[in-house]
Formats: C-alpha cells, sequence, structure tokens
C-alpha cells in the first residue's frame, strides 16, 4: 500500500502493557500516562486511573485536556479472583462497586470507550454464567451510556491462559448481538490479534466473524508453540519476539483483512492500537519504535 497507514488508520498505544511498572508502582502510573498523553506519535491510547485522590486530581485535570481519543480499560479489576458472572450475590455486588469507581475515572477524562472481558469461565455451568454476565453487561452498558462511552467486549483464550468465559468470536458476535437487540445499543467488540492464536482460530476468521461489532483493534503478539517459554500464553510480548505468533507477514495479513471488511478506511479510520510489553533488555521507547516500524513495513505490502 502506498498511501500513508494514517489516512487509514488511528494509531495508539496501551498504556499498562508498554509501561508494565505501572501497575505495581502508581507514581510510576501518573508519570508514564503524563508522557503518553504528550506524544505526537500517536492519536489514540488505552489507559486507566490508578487509585489515590491527589493521583486522581492531578491526570484527570491533566488527561482530561488532551486532543487524543481515549479508552478506558478495566486493567485495575481482579478479573481472576472476583468473577463478574460469580453466582454469590455479594460477589456481584463488589464487582459493581468496583467497576462503578472505574466507570467515574472513564467519564472524569473524558473517554470515549471502556474495554472489558467476560472474566472466569464456569465450565460446570456455563450456560448459567452467561445469564449472569449478560446482566452485568446490560447493567455496565446502562451505566456508560449515561456518559456516551461505548462498552467493547474483548474476547479470550479459553483454554491456553486467561481462560475467560467468552473466547470464540463466535460466541462473543452472538452475545453482542443479543444484547444489542434487548436495548444495549452502546456494545460493540475490541479484537486482540494476540488473543487470536491463543484462542484456536485464524485471524481472517475471527476478523470476519467480529466485523459486524468491531469498534478498536489491538496489535501484539504471543507465545503458544513453546510451552516452557516465561512467556507462554497471555503476555503480550512486542510483535517480532523471536518465537511468537505475530511478525510483520502475519501484520500484513491482518491489515489485509481489516481493510476488506472496511474496518481500515479514509472516512472512518479504524484504531490500531499496539499491545506489548518492551523487548528484554531494551526501553519502553526502542519497543515503541520498533514496533511502528513493522507496522509500517507490514502497511507497504498489503
Amino acid at each position: 500500500m502506498k498511501d500513508n497507514i494514517k489516512d487509514y488508520a488511528r494509531i495508539g498505544l496501551v498504556h499498562h502493557m508498554i509501561y508494565p511498572e505501572c501497575m505495581t508502582d502508581a507514581d510510576a502510573h501518573v508519570n508514564t500516562l503524563l508522557g503518553l498523553n504528550e506524544r505526537e506519535d500517536i492519536e489514540t491510547f488505552d489507559c486507566c486511573i490508578p487509585f489515590g485522590e491527589e493521583r486522581r486530581r492531578q491526570l484527570i485535570r491533566q488527561v482530561a485536556r488532551t486532543r487524543k481519543e481515549i479508552v478506558y480499560a478495566l486493567h485495575l479489576y481482579p478479573l481472576r479472583k472476583i468473577a463478574l458472572a460469580s453466582p454469590a450475590p455479594h460477589e456481584q455486588e463488589i464487582s459493581r462497586l468496583i467497576v462503578r469507581d472505574q466507570i467515574e475515572m472513564a467519564a472524569a477524562i473524558g473517554a470515549t470507550g471502556f474495554v472489558f472481558a467476560s472474566g472466569l469461565d464456569f465450565p460446570d455451568d456455563r450456560e448459567g454464567a452467561k445469564i449472569r454476565f449478560a446482566e452485568f453487561t446490560r447493567w455496565f452498558c446502562e451505566h456508560l451510556a449515561r456518559y456516551s462511552i461505548t462498552a467493547l467486549l474483548e474476547p479470550f483464550d479459553r483454554e491456553i491462559d486467561k481462560k475467560f468465559l467468552l473466547g470464540p468470536s463466535e460466541e462473543c458476535a452472538e452475545f453482542v448481538q443479543s444484547l444489542r437487540q434487548s436495548g444495549a445499543h452502546n456494545l460493540s467488540i475490541e479484537l486482540d490479534m494476540a488473543h487470536v492464536p491463543l484462542m484456536g482460530e485464524s485471524f481472517a476468521h475471527a476478523i470476519r466473524t467480529v466485523s459486524p461489532y468491531l469498534k478498536r483493534v489491538h496489535l501484539g503478539n504471543c507465545i503458544l508453540k513453546d510451552t516452557k517459554h516465561i512467556w507462554y500464553g497471555d503476555y503480550h510480548p512486542p510483535m517480532g519476539y523471536k518465537g511468537g505468533e505475530i511478525d510483520t507477514p502475519e501484520l500484513a495479513g491482518i491489515l489485509q483483512e481489516l481493510l476488506s471488511v472496511g474496518y481500515l478506511n479514509k472516512e472512518e479510520r479504524g484504531a490500531l492500537v499496539l499491545e506489548m510489553v518492551p523487548f528484554p533488555g531494551e526501553t519502553s521507547e526502542y519497543t515503541i519504535q520498533d514496533n511502528l516500524g513493522r507496522l509500517e513495513e507490514a502497511w507497504r505490502l498489503v
């Protein structure tokens, strides 16, 4: 493709992944997020706001003034510990208490979308869990709608690492369609390409399946073949990492599919958000520039 990729896409980054220290150091979270907010080579980013009143005041004051598109993410919710589809009433209330706080943060910084996931699977009661998760999602969408925020369901694997309730792309698409029909009109899908191999699907199949509901795309990588690798599963090594599933050729195929379904176009440019941890021994900035370069190279192959 000879045209500039930015004519077809809004390029972005996922904050908590490229700066992993922010998940254990709230002050680093503040400093790196403010730095990300000032970057001129991206138009959008995914983030969350740490706990602590002073930190929140500082970030809300500065991030809310950005001209970039902000999407909030449920990174601070313990999805592997408290199930959003829990059958226990007290856990359901805890879930809503935490998520309500995060919705308020998303609204305060002017987020237009909010990425969430189904959380823990219930293999012995999967259908019941889906009903409970649907109830949660209706509640979630209703609260987000007050701020004109779109709920973005992210498919995850069910067998390899996260083992979440809604994994297969077909189930996620059916889930979104069903809830839209029942009134959750602000519900869409964010598809993470790093999850697709873990879900046992091809990129073409996943993209085409969710394309009617696709509002955001994450680009990353995963380790699948080496089960003893320290990053085996859903750990988001950079694209091009040795032993990973996604490098420039695979990325070119992904971009071609996204063009084919109309996600990438000049009228409504779709978001391509890089989600990766730094290369071992390298800085976050080195990794960002490397993966932006791979994205440009892949685009030239389309």
